[in-house]
């Protein structure tokens, strides 16, 4: 059981880093992880042997059984943000009594879901290290100090398996802008270790100034709005916040390629021409989700486009106004198309 922070006790928006602006909910506490395995009941903050300041809160599902090996997602948060927000981001007007939240569905589903921190800059604002030191490329707080955040994440899963009952082979990443491009370096360098990942409005930067070679096909989801502000469609400079300084990786060249980056599509050895359709359009929102997916491949390779939409994680919260972030769209939960995608893939 996670504890309430909902958008109203945690709304303190912080605009920083990756021309992201994320909720920063209320600080959490729990039973400590080191000190007992924790219960169902327990709103669980759990620590990363060696990373200090760099905790987890862990959420188990309804019914937890610790003689079940459990799938586990990992999620991580945008530039800016905290692990304590990134659950409200998903949700219906930041409700985390929405069953469109992460959490909820991941109930719903069987998963076990990990909500790490990224490194904190002076204020506070936390970033992951995704990439995009090359000349040119926007460089987060992590990414201009080095961090080594593929460390990171083999202590955390490693601190997860001896916390949780984890099942090895159905471990998944997913984030949300710079998290979103923290899942995609993972999917780059930790193929080994993750069966899938899927991104929301955050695409490939590590791979826009580096070589990206995974150790086997990994299949990949890609979420991401045609008019995304603080991390363009196309790539590019953001526009959503003054001074962030550098580009960004594009979409399409994430997932098809480009004269940088091979994509998504040619490392999963897909057929190069996509095949395209319309997912159902339930609320007029003024968006519309478009389905690019490809034949062939050793590991599935899509893309949703949301038509019209803005930056922010579809289903869940519009936490700026919508000049500022664009168009939220309420069409489909990202929370269950990302999890009935992992739920149709693991480690061969």
């Amino acid at each position: 059981m996670m504890h309430r922070c909902t958008a109203q006790n945690g709304r303190a928006l912080v605009g920083a880093l990756l021309g992201v602006v994320v909720l920063v909910g209320c600080r959490q506490r729990g039973v400590d992880c080191q000190e007992r395995a924790p219960t169902v009941e327990d709103d669980a903050l759990c620590r990363v042997p060696g990373w200090r300041n760099r905790d987890y809160l862990l959420h188990l599902p309804a019914g937890y059984d610790p003689g079940v090996a459990y799938p586990l997602v990992i999620a991580f948060h945008g530039g800016g943000g905290q692990k304590e927000g990134m659950n409200g981001l998903t949700c219906e007007d930041g409700d985390e009594a929405s069953p469109t939240c992460l959490s909820a569905v991941a109930d719903a589903e069987g998963f076990i879901v990990a909500y790490p921190d990224g490194t904190a800059n002076r204020l506070g604002f936390r970033s992951w290290n995704h990439g995009g030191d090359a000349p040119g490329l926007h460089c987060s707080y992590a990414c201009e100090q080095g961090i080594d955040d593929i460390a990171y994440f083999d202590a955390l899963v490693d601190d997860l398996l001896g916390v949780a009952s984890i099942d090895r082979q159905r471990i998944y990443a997913t984030g949300f802008s710079n998290g979103g491009g923290m899942s995609h370096r993972l999917a780059c360098a930790r193929a080994d270790r993750l069966a899938a990942i899927a991104a929301v409005g955050g695409a490939n930067q590590f791979a826009a100034g580096a070589t990206c070679s995974p150790s086997r096909p990994i299949p990949v989801l890609q979420i991401h709005g045609s008019d995304d502000p603080c991390w363009p469609y196309a790539g590019g400079e953001a526009s959503c916040l003054p001074g962030q300084g550098g580009n960004y990786a594009g979409v399409l060249a994430t997932v098809i390629g480009d004269e940088r980056d091979p994509g998504w599509v040619t490392r999963n050895g897909c057929e190069p021409t996509p095949i395209l359709s319309d997912l159902e359009d339930p609320v007029d929102d003024g968006t519309r989700g478009t389905l690019m997916s490809f034949a062939g491949c050793a590991a599935e390779t899509a893309l949703i486009t949301v038509e019209g939409g803005g930056h922010s994680w579809p289903g869940g919260d519009l936490y700026l106004s919508e000049d500022r972030i664009g168009r939220l769209s309420r069409d489909f939960s990202a929370s269950q198309r990302i999890a009935s995608f992992f739920a149709a893939h693991s480690l061969p």
